[in-house]
């Protein structure tokens, strides 16, 4: 079976992945979770906040990744 690279991985944090995306807060936001702020930021996985709030992991990894798409093409509209 062929593993996605692309494929976010689902033992980030939540802070991990708003440092890496910081327009991910929208997802977060989106799906009516209190993730954004939390003190537990730093030990929260994807995987945790999928459970906690009863969100399909995959959609939530397929929300962050199109966010993410979205700032690193504006990065490189901006270099350019």
């Amino acid at each position: 079976m062929k593993m996605d690279t692309n494929t976010l991985p689902t033992q980030l944090t939540v802070q991990q992945v708003l440092q890496q995306s910081p327009r991910a807060f929208t997802v977060f936001l989106k799906n009516k979770t209190k993730c954004v702020g939390c003190f537990m930021q730093p030990f929260c996985t994807l995987k945790d906040v999928a459970e906690t709030y009863q969100i399909p992991l995959e959609k939530l990894v397929e929300e962050i990744e199109n966010v993410s798409d979205e700032d690193h093409n504006q990065r490189t509209k901006e270099i350019l």
